[in-house]
């Protein structure tokens, strides 16, 4: 049979790492956050690079 501080610690320990569970889940979406919002302005500079350069072959050919 289980003591009090046994069930007690058991319980701490449970409690301890869904904690930690949820801090690595907010971690995760933090960085997959971060990682989308440099795909989309990596694609938006390339983009703009683009455009620049078929403004410029425009210009040449002009």
């Amino acid at each position: 049979m289980k003591t009090l501080n046994t069930i007690a610690f058991e319980h701490l320990l449970r409690s301890d790492a869904q904690n930690s569970n949820t801090k690595v889940e907010e971690i995760t979406r933090e960085v997959t956050r971060i990682n989308v919002e440099q795909d989309i302005k990596s694609q938006k500079s390339l983009l703009f690079q683009m455009y620049a350069l078929e403004e410029e072959g425009e210009d040449f050919f002009a």
